[in-house]
């Protein structure tokens, strides 16, 4: 009898389960006001995630979309106080679209293992 962690692939060979990473990529244009409590109810999910045994690794990736606030400085500190948080700051704004697809390319370049 097969360990209950390990699943049959397609040609019926058993491989281990493996718990998921979670990449959060968050797109931030003039958010000063609201990124505090975004970043802290983030982090509440993914603490409960992490604890509960469901993921095993995550980051949360603010990308600034040429903020002109100060929301680059709170992305800044946010990954000073927590490496959970990471930041990728985009030189002008370049729309909702175009900031996610940026996290998106930079988050497989960067934590894709494959």
């Amino acid at each position: 009898m097969e360990p209950e962690n390990n699943l049959p692939d397609a040609d019926g060979r058993a491989f281990a389960r493996q718990k998921p990473s979670l990449g959060i990529v968050v797109p931030c244009y003039n958010e000063e006001e609201v990124l505090g409590e975004t970043a802290a109810r983030l982090k509440a999910l993914v603490r409960g995630l992490l604890d509960s045994g469901v993921i095993r690794e995550c980051r949360i990736l603010f990308v600034d979309d040429g903020s002109i606030d100060a929301t680059w400085q709170i992305v800044c500190d946010l990954h000073e106080s927590d490496p959970l948080y990471a930041g990728l700051k985009l030189s002008r704004n370049r729309g909702h679209q175009n900031a996610l697809l940026a996290g998106l390319m930079h988050a497989k370049s960067r934590y894709d293992a494959g």
